[in-house]
């Protein structure tokens, strides 16, 4: 290649939005650029990360860790931690490669269509089984409540299809959730005093139940689908991105990281607290485990259902839209009416409330979902990813030392042209390109361990 040539793919690569990365700029981050030139900073991103991690899974955290094992679940809630992180960075790096900003996107660019209605499948399971685990936590707390203050009992079958019906569902019809933004505040405001309550008041019950310190559990497999849903993350891993003001790898892996840390302290910190409180008898909801009469802990189930109640649209929405994507009655996309998706909301919903009222085993739906879903969509997928399109590394190539540039899309720099002129027949990858890319094999291999052996095993005990 001559000195014209790579001037000419230099030039060519700029007119492709090359960003300071060095890595291409998608479509949705040039629109976003244009409607939000301020962005947020990588703190603020960080916290609203971090609230999509924390979320209605960490009440369950004590009783997958009664299942795992206390050392071995302390371990794992560390080291999944570390794997979620990695999965949020191998999704934007991989988006970056192939000028995507969305998750179905970067997935059809890097999997093709197999992976793209794997995803589809995924998430819609993912999400209708978060919708049901969302309504049968909302029962649970509300009969606890209705028992203590209301003076006519109902039943919980009866709650959630009341509360389903009359509060829940007439949020379901807006086109997007942007009119949902206030209930969403709201939903986050009560999370910190919900995990501080229980954190608090936890110990004091402390002396009635018995610990057991084994390295292994009963149940590692299913424990492990547990953790897996609790760290879901991966569904705003582009969305969050987006919202950065320096929407670089490096402002990305700043936010992502610490929000991951910190889910893995305050975790692993209930996951504890709640364990050597409650012990075996940890429920996979802990605030089954305190007294009716601790009014400390009464208010924290009133909020978190109202959190869930405010939450479950979120999680609706794109079961919503994947669907009526795929019976093409999407009003927006295709010529027709918004009768044919208000029909399909609310089919699906009154079945997923049907579920959850039929349903009462909260600990056996957390291991379902994690396990067949969430370990796809979080794990084994983000990984796929990035081994595809994330990373020039392979086994063959680093076999036979075939070079490649360390950033062979960083064209738009003066100093990377001699590299084109270069003799590109031996050279090795970097030590770090190697960690991600057996990284990302780790990642695919957890995720398949769990989504096989663990599905295999909850089925098994059914």
């Amino acid at each position: 290649m001559d000195t014209n040539s790579s001037l000419q793919a230099v030039e060519a690569m700029r007119d492709r939005n090359i960003d300071e990365t060095g890595l291409v700029q998608t479509e949705a981050e040039t629109e976003a650029e244009a409607e939000n030139a301020g962005g947020e900073s990588t703190t603020k991103v960080g916290f609203n990360i971090l609230n999509t991690i924390i979320g209605s899974g960490i009440v369950c955290l004590p009783y997958a860790l009664h299942n795992a094992g206390f050392f071995f679940g302390v371990i794992m809630l560390a080291f999944i931690a570390l794997l979620s992180q990695f999965s949020l960075y191998a999704l934007v790096v991989s988006g970056k490669r192939t000028g995507t900003a969305h998750f179905s996107s970067v997935t059809q660019a890097s999997l093709g269509q197999t992976g793209y209605h794997l995803l589809n499948v995924s998430m819609v399971i993912d999400m209708v089984g978060t919708v049901i685990l969302y309504l049968m936590l909302v029962g649970d707390l509300a009969t606890s409540l209705s028992d203590i203050y209301l003076p006519v009992a109902l039943s919980r079958s009866s709650i959630i299809m009341i509360v389903s019906m009359v509060c829940v569902l007439p949020l379901l019809f807006f086109r997007n959730t942007g009119p949902l933004a206030n209930f969403s505040i709201l939903s986050v405001l009560c999370l910190p005093y919900i995990i501080l309550v229980v954190a608090i008041r936890a110990p004091l019950y402390a002396d009635r139940a018995q610990v057991d310190f084994s390295f292994f559990g009963p149940r590692v497999l299913p424990a492990m689908g547990v953790l897996a849903f609790t760290y879901s993350s991966c569904h705003a891993a582009f969305p969050n991105f987006l919202g950065l003001k320096d929407r670089s790898v490096r402002s990305w892996v700043r936010a992502s990281s610490s929000a991951s840390a910190g889910a893995g302290l305050i975790s692993t910190a209930f996951a504890i607290t709640g364990y050597l409180s409650f012990g075996g008898k940890a429920d996979a909801n802990i605030l089954n485990n305190f007294p009716a009469s601790d009014n400390y802990i009464n208010l924290g189930r009133l909020l978190f259902a109202a959190t869930l109640i405010l939450t479950v649209p979120m999680a609706f929405y794109p079961i919503r839209d994947t669907l009526t994507e795929m019976l093409h009655i999407d009003p927006e996309r295709h010529i027709t009416s918004r009768v044919p998706e208000s029909i399909c909301t609310v089919v699906v919903f009154v079945s997923c409330a049907l579920a959850a009222a039929a349903c009462t085993d909260l600990g056996l739906a957390y291991e379902i979902i994690g396990a067949l879903s969430s370990s796809v969509v979080n794990f084994l997928l983000p990984s796929l990813i990035y081994l595809w399109a994330g990373t020039d590394v392979s086994l063959k190539a680093i076999v036979r030392g075939y070079w490649t540039p360390e950033d062979p899309l960083d064209l738009s720099l003066p100093e990377t042209l001699p590299l084109l002129l270069k003799d590109t027949s031996k050279t090795v990858f970097s030590v770090r390109q190697i960690g991600l890319w057996l990284m990302a094999w780790t990642v695919a291999g957890f995720g398949v361990w769990v989504m096989v052996l663990g599905t295999y095993n909850i089925g098994r005990g059914l």
